[in-house]
């Protein structure tokens, strides 16, 4: 006699992009798809749809990961800064004038929202050119979003999003390496002290794109168009800037892009000294964000391992030795 049948929940599913094609994409405002494209799986799942004239960008949230409201204030700033005429993958509605799909899936329900589809490639920024294409265009999703009024509720991106939370994560994976611990927890004091006690009540605050890297635009004809706003939200402008910063000691080139993308940034908008010399603490500040990041999405944990938080951990410390800032490794 056969075993019944065993009913299993998922905790991550990729959805059958055939599927998503006949059942999904029709419900949207578009000519008649042709194809579905499973693009990347990160954070969130992204395929390309593809129609006889033209391709969107269908994206499918992993669950729990965004609350419906907070994806309805991502689709606001869209059709904001769309309206001000800033390059942006602005939001398609359904057939119905609906923005957001609701999908039941094996680990239980998903969002998905379309957009326009940036084209063209990401940025080298190898070259003075990119680097101040990139910091103009930045500068306008800053100076365009001003005018922006929140209608929905989203998450904050202060010092517990960035720091509290991402520490809490990363603790118990470090229990076995205690001195790095406690260069982390006394570190992020630090950096959590610098920003409070630099009047962080004069500081530029307001909408920020919060993933400021160069993979999330592509230039094409000459012109930048930003997409996955997945991590926006209002906080210190500070941070939006450093996030390139960021990007750019990863890829060793921040001599080569820093000084043209902020000198084309404020070509566009004004940013204050005081801003800007909060920006390297906010860079080592997105590193321990970027690691909370990780630890809370990661479906397969092996790859946290002891080499991986050496490297994150190295970065961080080189932050320091090159500020000449002395951290304790003892408990206080």
């Amino acid at each position: 006699m056969s075993n019944p049948s065993i009913k299993i929940g998922a905790i991550y599913s990729a959805l059958c992009p055939n599927e998503l094609l006949s059942q999904i994409a029709p419900m949207f405002d578009i000519p008649m798809p042709t194809s579905c494209d499973f693009l990347r799986q990160g954070v969130n799942d992204s395929y390309k749809i593809t129609t006889e004239s033209d391709s969107y960008l269908l994206r499918i949230y992993r669950m729990g990961w965004r609350k419906r409201p907070d994806i309805e204030f991502e689709l606001n700033i869209l059709n904001h800064l769309h309206t001000e005429s800033v390059n942006v993958a602005y939001p398609i509605t359904t057939v119905s004038g609906e923005t957001i799909i609701s999908i039941a899936t094996p680990e239980g329900e998903r969002f998905a929202i379309m957009t326009s589809f940036a084209e063209g490639s990401c940025l080298s920024c190898d070259d003075s050119s990119d680097a101040e294409l990139y910091g103009k265009s930045a500068a306008k999703v800053h100076k365009h979003s001003e005018s922006f009024r929140a209608e929905h509720e989203r998450f904050k991106i202060d010092l517990e999003h960035l720091i509290e939370e991402p520490l809490s994560r990363i603790k118990p994976y470090l229990k076995d390496r205690e001195s790095d611990w406690l260069f982390l927890k006394n570190y992020a004091s630090i950096l959590s002290s610098n920003i409070v006690n630099n009047k962080s009540g004069l500081l530029d605050y307001g909408f920020c794109h919060g993933d400021f890297h160069t993979g999330n635009a592509h230039k094409s004809s000459g012109e930048l168009t930003f997409f996955d706003f997945d991590c926006c939200g209002f906080g210190f402008r500070a941070y939006d800037l450093a996030v390139y910063k960021w990007s750019a000691r990863l890829a060793k080139k921040e001599e080569i892009r820093w000084v043209p993308f902020i000198k084309a940034y404020r070509e566009i908008r004004d940013i204050s000294d005081q801003d800007l010399a909060i920006v390297d603490d906010f860079v080592s500040i997105r590193h321990i964000w970027l690691m909370g990041l990780h630890i809370e999405i990661a479906i397969d944990k092996g790859w946290l391992n002891d080499d991986y938080f050496t490297r994150q951990i190295t970065f961080l410390k080189q932050a320091c030795d090159e500020r000449e800032i002395e951290v304790c490794v003892k408990e206080s």
